[in-house]
């Protein structure tokens, strides 16, 4: 008996082996969310929840564009062997739907309450620093997207006094020409894209 579940055993772990080390030829497939970028690399969470890491070094830029954080992305990979290790690089790259950093800079304005002659709302460039429109109390300086969480840190000036604060807002909506902000109690900004 001892010996026929130790043969099981033995033939178990060989197939799990066997199964583990398993080779990819050819090229490879993956769709998913860019979760890091550099200039040489991509590390992409697939649909099916895995994370691969991805060069991108000397690939042509024209199949293989720039990406950014949170891009759905679909890459085609081959195994290049560099310096005696197999890497994975892209051979092709499509972005499939691109992330909000895409669509964020630029400048984003409301009709002002006080004057419907008038807009106000903010600028967002791409070096990270703000600037408000029409807005003289308030001074936007710097701002930060995390995921779908704007950062917009401010000076409200004001009764002989300046006062630095944050406003965290979450992202509802973005696209081309349009951005929708909310704290959590209420939607605070609906904004279009000024041309």
């Amino acid at each position: 008996m001892k010996k026929i579940i130790s043969t099981t055993v033995c033939f178990m772990l060989v197939m799990l082996l066997a199964v583990s080390c398993k080779k990819t030829t050819g090229p490879q497939t993956y769709t998913g969310v860019v979760y890091d970028a550099t200039m040489n690399n991509i590390t992409l969470i697939t649909d099916k929840g895995d994370t691969v890491n991805i060069s991108t070094m000397d690939a042509n830029p024209q199949k293989v564009p720039g990406v950014l954080i949170n891009d759905s992305v679909q890459v085609t990979c081959d195994n290049k062997e560099v310096d005696g290790v197999k890497v994975l690089t892209a051979t092709d790259l499509s972005i499939l739907a691109h992330s909000p950093y895409y669509f964020i800079a630029g400048t984003w304005v409301e009709p002002n309450p006080i004057n419907d002659k008038e807009v106000q709302g903010f600028t967002l460039k791409d070096d990270g620093t703000a600037s408000s429109v029409n807005m003289a109390t308030l001074q936007f300086n710097k701002w930060n997207l995390d995921n779908r969480t704007l950062t917009l840190s401010y000076n409200s000036i004001g009764n002989k006094q300046t006062i630095e604060g944050i406003d965290t807002l979450h992202v509802v909506r973005i696209d081309a020409d349009s951005l929708i902000l909310s704290n959590p109690k209420q939607i605070v900004w609906k904004l279009a894209r000024q041309k």
